[in-house]
Order: structure tokens, then sequence, then C-alpha cells
């Protein structure tokens, strides 16, 4: 007897069974339809060709891409951007090969050749991150994996004999039937597959102040969050904040900042996870001016005590949106952190940072589109006199430091956070996407992905991309925990829910979602008492809050689950 368990894997062996016998028939009883098929040897590819990439039929010469009968078409760019790939198919081409081949002379950015990738990507069902057809490979270029071949006659459109349509169709229901079983069977979170990471792992512990002033604190940790940015834009390492276990890292580096005057002391050592052993030390001693170049020298260091081949030239300030302004730098890394508490007061004081960075240098990027975030966080928290023209502020000056520097994961991060408070969701998205497409290991494009996830009805896809993420950021902060838990508790698993939602809270007390989600968990888990503790919370933090004005600015568009959290918030007491 078959387990009810079991249904779904077995409806969904007999529907491949069904799919393996249609194609057999289709193959043998279908007459083809040879009429405007040529045949294109591998060696002679061309912009006119016809040929089979990854069970895609590509016409080059109409710019159309064609799986089963169904037709995409590309602009006539990323057809040629296609064709030149496929001519050098498993091969590293660099970005400016490409850009010199298909736009020759013509001045375009680096986004025309990223959003021409990004469009073949979603013509091929290609994933950037577990890629079948365009490979990135980080600092390098572009490699075509797919295997390529000619049209042959399994390719051709075909005209099946009248009596096998009849067949089909009734093979056909039989399959759908099995495949919506599939689908809609339930998913064990439990059981939502890992990607497997082989990557170098290295722990970087939190750099320690060591000039004994309070007030330098921003500077250690700046430096600090510099080098694991750097580290983590290296395709074979994958580098983590502190706290991790030995067990989860191949290296540690641990790293000592002290300023004293006009200059800046910082002491570096890299050590072996599993024995302790002390691979490298280095002391850097200069003028404060020279930070940048110190961060580099420190980078460098890490890269060649891993042997990795890195071309130091691609993590320039000029190539990682930094500035030549050492007085501009030291502004932005000051209001980074007072961004980061999320608090009225601290936003305002990061706005005026960002503003002082940007007047010293006018063309710095990340300036911009950290001053985008605070006022972004000035809608979404309600602090907002007009919340349009606040929103549209945001939008503005990211687009601003997108077109400053448009190479950066980041920028396209900020647009994407924006669009996701404009509630353009699909936008959003997109921008996400690129900024993966820029940095495959973005945590923090991850991490909004699973928030959108959750924001669009599909919480069950927001678990293995905030996994991931944390895998990469396990120090990320309050607010990777926020958005597991929110996902949880519209998965009605509220003991997990509970689990990130409290960590949240020890992270940000001040942070009003987690107050809201936790309140709403509680309520699903019968404490009444605790949930009327929470509601209570929430108008400390928020004395004017109400259901329907916070509904208001977030871009949650799942009207169930607005009804849900609505009805329990109502039930712990908060109008």
């Amino acid at each position: 007897m078959i387990s009810l368990k079991k249904v779904p894997t077995v409806f969904q062996r007999f529907a491949n069974f069904c799919v393996k016998v249609i194609q057999t028939l289709m193959r043998k009883t279908a007459q083809p339809c040879l009429h405007d098929i040529s045949m294109t040897p591998d060696s002679e590819l061309n912009v006119g060709a016809r040929y089979l990439l990854n069970g895609y039929m590509v016409n080059a010469g109409t710019n159309a891409i064609m799986l089963n009968g169904a037709e995409t078409r590309i602009e006539p760019k990323s057809m040629e951007v296609l064709v030149f790939l496929v001519a050098h198919a498993g091969q590293v081409v660099s970005r400016a090969q490409i850009q010199d081949e298909v736009w020759g002379e013509v001045c375009v950015g680096d986004d025309s050749l990223t959003n021409a990738i990004i469009k073949l990507r979603k013509a091929f069902g290609d994933d950037a991150r577990n890629p079948r057809v365009i490979e990135t490979i980080p600092k390098r270029g572009y490699r075509l994996i797919a295997e390529v071949g000619s049209v042959d006659i399994e390719s051709i459109p075909v005209r099946p004999k009248r009596w096998l349509i009849i067949m089909v169709g009734g093979l056909a229901l039989v399959v759908l039937a099995a495949l919506w079983l599939g689908k809609n069977a339930p998913k064990s979170v439990a059981e939502i597959p890992l990607k497997h990471d082989d990557r170098t792992r290295v722990i970087v512990s939190p750099f320690q102040n060591l000039s004994g002033d309070p007030t330098q604190d921003y500077l250690a940790h700046g430096i600090e969050q510099t080098i694991l940015s750097g580290l983590a834009g290296i395709a074979p390492i994958a580098a983590m904040r502190a706290p991790a276990s030995a067990n989860d890292a191949d290296y540690q580096l641990e790293g000592g900042v002290r300023r004293s005057g006009d200059r800046i002391r910082v002491d570096t050592r890299l050590v072996e996870a599993s024995s302790g052993i002390v691979l490298a030390t280095q002391r850097y001693d200069r003028e404060f001016s020279d930070l940048m170049a110190v961060e580099a020298a420190i980078e460098a260091n890490v890269v060649t005590a891993l042997a990795l081949d890195i071309d130091l030239a691609n993590r320039t300030s000029q190539s990682r949106g930094y500035t030549d302004s050492i007085e501009a730098y030291d502004l932005f890394l000051k209001a980074r952190v007072a961004l980061l508490p999320r608090d009225p007061v601290e936003n305002i004081r990061a706005r005026a940072l960002y503003q002082r960075a940007i007047e010293r240098d006018p063309h710095f990027a990340r300036a911009y589109g950290g001053l985008a975030l605070t006022y972004a966080a000035e809608y979404r928290n309600g602090w907002a006199l007009d919340a349009n023209e606040t929103l549209n502020r945001a939008l503005i000056i990211a687009i601003t430091a997108l077109e400053i520097q448009p190479n950066l994961p980041e920028q396209h991060w900020v647009i994407g956070y924006v669009q996701t408070q404009q509630r353009n969701l699909s936008l959003a998205e997109d921008s996400l996407e690129t900024a993966l497409q820029l940095e495959p290991y973005y945590a923090d494009a991850l991490a909004l992905l699973g928030g959108i996830r959750t924001y669009v009805g599909q919480p069950d896809e927001t678990l293995p991309l905030l996994r991931e993420a944390m895998r990469l950021r396990p120090d990320a902060g309050y607010l990777y925990y926020l958005l597991l838990g929110r996902a949880y508790y519209f998965l009605d698993n509220c003991n997990q829910g509970l689990i990130n939602l409290r960590e949240a809270a020890n992270r940000n007390p001040a942070n009003l979602e987690t107050h809201i989600y936790l309140a709403a968990c509680m309520i699903r888990q019968g404490d009444i008492e605790g949930a009327e503790w929470e509601a209570l919370e929430i108008l400390g933090i928020d004395p004017g809050f109400t259901v329907s004005t916070f509904f208001d600015s977030y871009p949650m568009t799942a009207r169930k689950q607005i009804a849900a959290l609505a009805n329990d918030l109502k039930s712990a007491g908060v109008d």
C-alpha cells in the first residue's frame, strides 16, 4: 500500500514516464517540416546561424530562442553577445572583448553588457548562481558552458498524424494531473536543499579599536567591513564575520586598529582555523590620509597567503566606488554606523554625514547610495511628513548613485530597496538580480529577495534565500532574523518564528516590525499575556501606531497575509 506522503512522488514518476512516451511517439510518427531550416556547422557560426544550445534552438538571424515550440525574441545586441560567446564556447572572454566586438567604437556603459547577459539568461531560464548556459567569472568576464550543436531532425518543428493527437491529448491530461499533484503537495521546510559550498571560507573576527578612544570604534568597524566586502567579491572565497566555529572556516583573519593623531596603525594576522597556526602577520603604520591604501594592502596580503590569483587593479578605490578624498571616506564610515540602528535621530545624523561626504566629493557614488537609504528609512518607518515626496527623493538619489558608478552591486541593491518600498516588487527583483550578476555572493541582495518573496505571499521561498544569506553573513544583524521569523510566521511555524524574532529583538530592541511579529506569533501560540506585553512595546516605540497606518507604507501585497496579520494584532490588543 502506498503511503499518502509518497503519492506526489509516484505521480511525478508516472508523469515523467508519460512524457517519455509522448516524445518517443512524436519522433517516430511525425513528419518533419523542413522548410526554412539551414544546417550550420559549429565552425561556421555567425549572425545568421541556427544551432542548438542546452536543448534550445537558437535562430540568430531572427533573434529567436525556441524550446518546445515556444519562442522568445531578444534584442539584436543581446543575440550578438550570444553569438560571440558561442564562437568562443568554453573560453573565458572579458567584458572588454565582448564590448569591442558587439558595440565597437560606440561608447556605452558597462551596464549595457550586464543587461544583455541578464536578458539572455532569462531567455534560457538560466540561473547566475547555478549556471547551465552562461557562467560569470568574477573579475574576468563570461564563459559559455552549454554544449553547442547543429540543428538536427529532433529540433525541427513537426506535424503529428491525426490519430497521435488523440493519444497524446489523453496522456497529456494524465501528465497535467500528476504534475499538479506534485507541485501542490505540502513541502516540508526541512527538505529544502541547501547549495553545496566548496569555496575557501575565511572568518573575519571583529577588528579591535586599540586606541582606547570609543569614538574611534567606527574606524575599526569600517576597516573590517571594507576588507570583508573585498574578500566576498572574490569567487573562490566565502568571507564571514565572527561568531563562527573553526569547523565553519578554513582560515581566520584577526586585526586591531590604532589611530594616533595623523597616523593610523593596523595589525593583522592570518590563522589556520583547524590548527591555530599563524600563517602570516603584518603591520601597517602609515599616514591617516593613506587609509584606503592600507586596506588594499591588507586584502592583498590575505589573498597572497591563500595563493589566490587576484587582479588588484579591480579592487582599487575607483572600481569599488570609493573616493580619493580621505575626509569624504571618513564621513562615509561614520554615516554608515549611524544608519544601522534605524532610529529617527541617528537617521538624521547619518543623512547629514552623507551630505558632508558628498560636499567633499560630488562623485562619491556610495555616499549617494547611503543618502538614498536615509530617505527610504524615513518613509519606511513613518517618520516622513510627506511620504510620497520622501520616497521619490530616495529614488532620485539612488538613480544618481547608479549613474555615477553602475558596476557596484550595492547601488543596484539600494535601487531594489527603494523599489520595494514603492511596491514595485517585480522591478525590485530585477535590480537585485542585476546586483547578483555583478556579485553572486552578495548576501544582502539574497536577503532582500527573500523578504520580497514573503511580501508577495511565498514565504516558503524566503527560507533558502535567507539561509544562504546568513551563511554568507552570519553577523548581519537583526534584519536577517526578522525576515526569517516573519516567513516562519506566515508558514504557521511560530516555534521557529519566535526563535528568530527574539534574536532579532535582542539585536535591535527598538525595531517596531520585530515586536509586531512577536505579538502576532504569540497570539498563534496562545500566549495572550505575552502578546499584550508586546502590544505595549509597540505603543512604547510608536505611541500613535495603528494597524491601518502601518499597512499604508508596508510593501506587502499578499491580501490573505495582510488580513491574517491584522487579525492577530487585533487579538493582541493593537487596533
